[in-house]
């Protein structure tokens, strides 16, 4: 027997932002979930990643998949920001108005995953806790899957992961667990020195 949960409230607990969650407001909660079954809906990324899953019954759009070694954690109930600054060198130019720039690099992408662990039957997530903790502290590569970053790690899919957290939770639900993780892009290159 699964428990009706209502997604924007669990997630508006936690991290204190208006999300929105669905398209309409005033749409009963059970809407949010719906699965379209019209033909013209976009499902893919041009790159074929698929956009939503079912999990558990319910539609979940751009879920996370973090897999390190042996260790998989799926993550439904979370966003996903992505970031990425230039290296941009100014130079000024005598007698002239302005700079003259030059493009250096292009830096990593950035990425801060926000999300809510949650478990069964008033249990604590512990077990999905401790396999996002091992990810952390883990020496293997770590690959991160999701539609939006899939698009812009170039089918990479490997990242580093900096940071981990799991905030205070005052008189909240046992089995929510809010977390903040946050990684960046691992390009791996080869140096070929003749």
């Amino acid at each position: 027997m699964g428990i009706l949960l209502n997604i924007k409230d669990v997630y508006n607990t936690y991290f204190q932002k208006p999300y929105k969650v669905g398209e309409n407001s005033t749409a009963p909660e059970e809407a949010v979930f719906k699965v379209d079954d019209d033909k013209s809906v976009q499902k893919n990324t041009i790159y074929g990643v698929p956009l939503s899953k079912q999990m558990n019954g319910r539609e979940v759009f751009l879920p996370v998949k973090l897999v390190s070694g042996g260790i998989t954690v799926e993550i439904a109930c979370c966003t996903i920001r992505c970031n990425c600054e230039k290296t941009i060198v100014s130079t000024p130019v005598s007698e002239r108005r302005g700079t003259v720039k030059e493009l250096y690099c292009v830096g990593d992408w950035k990425f801060t995953i926000k999300g809510v662990l949650m478990a069964e039957h008033g249990k604590m997530p512990d077990e999905k806790m401790i396999d996002l903790k091992d990810i952390f502290e883990s020496t293997m590569p770590v690959e991160l899957h999701n539609a939006l970053s899939d698009l812009v790690l170039d089918h990479t899919n490997r990242v580093a992961v900096r940071s981990l957290e799991f905030p205070e939770v005052e008189g909240k639900s046992l089995r929510h667990r809010p977390f903040i993780l946050t990684c960046e892009s691992d390009f791996v290159d080869s140096l070929n020195i003749d």
